[in-house]
Order: C-alpha cells, then sequence, then structure tokens
C-alpha cells in the first residue's frame, strides 16, 4: 500500500449497495459502488457485474469456446467505491473505469506460523558434552499492529498472548540466543526434547517468542506474525547436529516456512488503522473526526485491490507522486467466515469466482 492514496474500505457482509441511497449500518457496514452516469440514466448503486470479462469466440466453428479476457470490457463510465459508517460515509474519489489499471482478487488465506521441527534418533550415538540449543532471528515483524495497537488486541499474536520482547531485536545483525541440554538428558530422544521443552520455557525471551512441544519430536513454532528463526544444535565439540552430514546423523529437521496469508484479522484491522487518516478528509468531504473500528475480531476477509490512474504531476516535487493510487475492498459474511458466494453480490460485480484468484489489468 505504497501509493499516494491508499484506502481500505470493509465489508462485513458480502452484499453490495443497491439502490439510490446508502442504507449499510455501522454493525454491519457495507460497501457500496455508486455509478455516477447510471446505464439508466441516473446515479444509482451497482450490485451487478462492472465489466464483462467473457465473450464469444469470432468463429463459424460452433465447437470454439468463450474467450476470457485480461482486459474486461467495462459496464460503467465513472464509479465512486463508498464504505457507510456511524457517521458519514467514506469515500473514494470519482474514477473514470478509463483510468483504472487493475482489479485482483484474492480469497482469504490463513496465516502460517513459522515452525522448526527437529526430530533426533532414539539415541544419541557420537555426540559428546552437553547439548547447545541456539535459535537465530532472522526476521521481524513489520505489520502495523506490532508497533501501534491502541486497544491492545493482540492480533498478532499467533499463539499464547506475549507481546514480542524489545530484547531479540538487534539492529547490527542477527539475534541470537541459547539454551543448553545436559549430557544426563539425552540419553534418548523423549528426555532430550523434554529437556529442550523446559530449557526454552525458562528462557523469559525465549518463551514470549515461541512455543516448544512435543514428545519424541522437538517443534518449535513462533508466536508472531513475521517472527521466522533459524535453529542451530551443537554438542560439547561444537559439531552441528543437524547439518547435513552431521555426526551419526543425531538430528533431523524439518522447517515450515511462515505465510502471511491474507484477509486475517490482524491484517485487516492493520491497514484499516493505517488508512484512517484518509477517511474522506483527503477531499474536505468533512472535517477530520474520530473513526469506529469496522475490522470483525473473528473476521476472515477475502480482499480486492483497485488500484487506478490519477491527474496529479508525478514530475515534481522532492518525492515525486507515483502513478497510482489504490483502493482494498476486505469483505467476509456476516458471520466472520469467508465469503462463500451464498450470500452477496461482491464476486458478481467484479467477476470472480469465489476461492480462486484472479488478476484484470488495463
Amino acid at each position: 500500500m505504497g501509493t499516494n492514496l491508499s484506502q481500505v474500505f470493509i465489508s462485513n457482509t458480502d452484499v453490495l449497495e443497491s439502490g439510490t441511497s446508502f442504507t449499510g449500518i455501522a454493525s454491519t457496514p457495507e460497501v457500496g459502488i455508486w455509478d455516477l452516469d447510471g446505464n439508466s440514466g441516473a446515479g444509482a448503486y451497482v450490485n451487478s457485474a462492472l465489466y464483462d470479462h467473457t465473450i464469444a469466440a469470432s468463429s463459424a466453428d460452433s465447437s470454439a469456446g468463450d474467450l476470457v479476457l485480461a482486459s474486461p470490457l467495462w459496464i460503467y463510465r465513472n464509479l465512486q467505491f463508498v464504505q457507510g459508517t456511524a457517521g458519514n460515509p467514506i469515500a473514494s474519489p470519482l474514477i473514470k473505469t478509463a483510468d483504472i489499471k487493475r482489479i485482483t482478487y484474492d480469497p482469504h488465506v490463513d496465516t502460517v506460523a513459522h515452525l522448526s521441527t527437529c526430530t533426533p534418533n532414539a539415541t544419541f550415538t557420537g555426540v559428546t558434552g552437553s547439548v547447545t540449543i541456539k535459535i537465530i532471528f532472522r526476521a521481524m515483524p513489520t505489520d502495523q499492529l506490532s508497533f501501534y495497537d491502541s486497544a491492545a488486541s493482540n492480533y498478532t499474536i499467533l499463539s499464547g498472548s506475549d507481546q514480542l520482547p524489545l530484547g531479540v531485536f538487534n539492529t547490527t545483525n542477527h539475534k541470537a540466543i541459547a539454551v543448553e541440554v545436559n549430557e544426563a538428558d539425552f540419553s534418548s530422544n523423549t528426555t532430550f526434547v523434554t529437556a529442550a521443552i523446559a530449557a526454552i520455557e525458562a528462557n523469559n525471551l525465549l518463551n514470549k517468542c515461541v512455543t516448544a512441544t512435543g514428545s519424541t519430536a522437538l517443534a518449535i513454532q513462533s508466536k508472531h506474525v513475521g517472527l521466522i528463526f533459524d535453529v542451530v544444535i551443537t554438542d560439547g565439540n561444537g559439531d552441528d547436529l543437524i547439518a547435513a552430514g552431521a555426526a551419526a546423523n543425531v538430528i533431523t529437521e524439518a522447517v515450515t516456512g511462515y505465510e502471511a496469508g491474507v484477509g486475517n484479522t490482524w491484517q485487516v484491522l492493520g491497514e484499516e488503522i493505517r488508512c484512517r487518516s484518509r477517511y474522506g478528509n483527503f477531499n474536505r468531504m468533512y472535517l477530520p473526526q474520530n473513526m469506529a473500528t469496522y475490522t470483525m475480531a473473528t473476521g476472515n476477509y477475502d480482499k480486492i485491490t483497485i488500484e487506478y490512474a490519477h491527474n496529479w504531476p508525478n514530475s515534481s516535487g522532492i518525492a515525486p507522486a507515483g502513478a497510482l493510487n489504490q483502493i482494498v475492498i476486505y469483505n467476509t459474511d456476516t458471520d466472520g467466515s469467508a465469503p462463500t458466494g451464498t450470500e452477496g453480490t461482491v464476486k458478481d460485480a467484479f467477476q470472480y469466482t469465489i476461492g480462486t484468484a484472479v488478476d484484470y489489468c488495463w
């Protein structure tokens, strides 16, 4: 969302506004798409297809299938995107459809935390001395709520209730935190895993950053979105026990990489808060006002991104303006589950199949 005017609209229903007046209430805010001209000659909200992305093939052969267009044909000329609020609606500028350059639909995808699963052999052949488990943090959270969360919502915490401690940050290199398992504790894989879990939980910094679980395998998982780490396990000689060619192949590691996902509460609320300053105030529609929060605490949102050109000069100033503005619409069903299409009309307007990402370009 690094464009000039980045706006986020929240719809806690999969139904678009229709008619000529906005009726969406604050408890279930709705999004509307206003047709300035109106195909009927008068302005109205559109809850049907904005463009046609499928046309009949120009072939005399009756077996020829329809053509799916990468650049659909617009049905409307001037549109405005609006969200209802507890007060006045918030809105985008009036946009010529000829200026819309891209519309992307991304279905909801759950966030997946970084996970390292270390599976030791039943016996530790070839291991000398105590075993050191070193967790090296190499990526820190960059999301909005990890740095500003006035409501203390903790939506960026994937497990437990611990805020990310400042002690794991290092501005010059990666932060490494080590714990030790005594030689007497690795007589078997189960005793090693039990001792390793106890050591990690006893470390104040590690215990606030990761969870450690398991019986015959040690599963270390991040508690926070965007927190990525490496695990290094060495014996008393400094030999890496999980590296390729480690002595007696003592420990094998399987890594599940971090996936931010799409439309999770921490993402939607973070973008909503970050873009509040542009809610209707950019064009002096209203005096500045405090805004309610519309992201559902248990919402699983689909994401629609609209990028459009503007007529602001991008060749002047110390920091020249970019060429595009951006609108993001997050929508979910009224119960907070990801849309299925049985309820509403958002998919009809933007011409996509729910659950299948699509990208239209002009």
